[in-house]
Parts: C-alpha cells; structure tokens; sequence
C-alpha cells in the first residue's frame, strides 16, 4: 500500500464512528474510509465498485483504534478479489473476505475495549490525579484553596489526553500497515503484539496508582485525628462494601454498569446528606 494511500485512510479513520446507527452499526463509517482505496483498487473496473461497496455496507463493528487492523487486512484481501482469474475462486476470496471482516472485527473490538477502555482511560485518569497532588491541588479537602492555578489543572487533563492518545495514534497508525503486510497465519499482525500482557501490566500500574491515592487519603484525614469523624467512617465503609461486592458481582456474571450506577447513587445521597 502506498503511503499516501495509508495517510489517506489514516485520517478518515477518525470518521469511523460518524454514521453510527442501530442497524449496522459502524458500515457506513467502514465504507467511507475504505472508499479512496476501492476506488483506485476497482479503477479499471467501475462497473463493479456498487456491488463491492454493498459488501461494506454490511454490519461492521468493532473499537474505534483497533479498527485500523480490519482496514489493512481488508484491504489486502480486496485486492485479491479483484485479480481473480475466475468467478470460482472470485465467490471463494469473497468468502474469505467475509469471514476476515467478522473474525477480525470481534477479536479487535476484545483487545481494544479491555486495553483502550478497561485499561488505558482509566490508567491516565489516576496519573492526571497524582499530578495535581504533586502539584498541591488536594482534592481530598472538601473546599480547594481558591488560590490554585487554574493551570495546573489542565496541565494535568492535558497530559492525561496526552498519554492516551499518543498510544491510541500508534496503534491507529501502525495498525493498517501491519495488518496489510500480515497474513491470516498471525492473524493479520495481532499476534505480533503480547496484548494480554500489556492489558495486564496497565491494569496493576492503575492498581498500585489505586492504592496509593487511597493510601494518601487515608493520611490526610488520619493525621490529624482526634475525635471520630463520623462522614469519613460512613464513605470508608461504602467504598469497601463496593469493593466487596464487585467481586460477588463478577462471579456471577453481573454487568459492572448496574453496580457503578447503584454506587453513583449511593455517594451522592451520602455527600447529599
């Protein structure tokens, strides 16, 4: 794939999740970033470009970086089904077509929410906090100074933002050339990266970062004890009745979503009380 074609497809990438609907969900958003490589692919060939745009007009969905993985492996195999000598093994490429997109699709969409969603957003939330502790901006007071520099907050969303997005514009970008060159053997250069490895070192960085922010807040409102502070007590308690029963909630395959929302809940009408 040439350069300028991978740049282009690059950018549109961004644009994957524009045409997003409860139908086919991400089809259209796939079409339009595969469409300046149909296009040449199919050049001497226009008549077939309504029929091969059909075919990516099909359900597609998957994580938004890693979705640069199907674009590469797709568009290799796009240009096997155009040199097909005969209609026999035209039908049998389009059928490996297909079954790409739907593998492909579903493996990526595992790796990039448990490592982009699960891992990396909230690795880069805990270090945005550690920086404005570093910074003195104490978020365990119940009022913030007024005299802390407005700057030092967005210093610390900006490297957070940073951070994230650096690794998902990595992966975004050497996605679809890693992808095109690979076969189906490594999986169309999945197997190249150890993701499980990398999801599990991001997710005990969050957890020692996890720690040590309680840990810290612990101390701060332990230094200076002397008497039961009765609002402390009651927050403690309900943070680790959630700890607790998340994991009674794992076991028996509970979705995260409805104890986050029953914990939103819960502090809000404590701080409210």
């Amino acid at each position: 794939m040439r350069f300028a074609m991978r740049l282009n497809l690059f950018f549109r990438s961004f644009f994957l999740q524009t045409g997003w609907n409860y139908m086919k969900y991400q089809n259209l958003g796939l079409t339009f970033v595969m469409l300046p490589f149909l296009k040449e692919t199919y050049q001497n060939d226009r008549d077939a470009l309504p029929s091969v745009l059909q075919r990516y007009l099909e359900i597609f969905n998957t994580q938004p970086v890693m979705a640069s993985f199907c674009f590469g492996a797709l568009a290799r195999q796009e240009e096997a089904i155009a040199k097909a000598e005969s209609l026999t093994k035209f039908k049998e490429k389009v059928t490996e077509w297909s079954s790409i997109k739907k593998g492909l699709s579903i493996t990526t969409a595992s790796i990039g929410d448990r490592l982009f969603w699960g891992a990396l957003k909230p690795l880069t939330l805990l270090i945005a906090l550690f920086i404005w502790l570093m910074l003195g901006v104490n978020f365990f007071e119940i009022n913030l100074p007024a005299s802390v520099p407005l700057v030092y907050v967005f210093f610390a969303g900006g490297v957070a933002f940073f951070v994230f997005n650096a690794i998902a514009l990595f992966v975004k970008w050497q996605g679809i050339k890693i992808s095109y060159n690979a076969d189906e053997k490594s999986c169309f250069g999945l197997t190249r990266f150890d993701w499980n490895k990398t999801i599990y070192n991001a997710k005990r960085i969050g957890l020692v970062l996890a720690v040590g922010m309680i840990l810290f807040g612990l101390y701060h409102y332990l230094k200076d004890f002397s008497e039961l502070d009765v609002h402390f007590v009651t927050r403690a308690v309900i943070v680790l009745f959630f700890v607790m029963i998340s994991f009674v909630t794992r076991k028996l395959r509970i979705p995260n979503m409805y104890l986050y929302l029953a914990a939103v809940v819960v502090f809000n009408l404590v701080c409210y009380l």
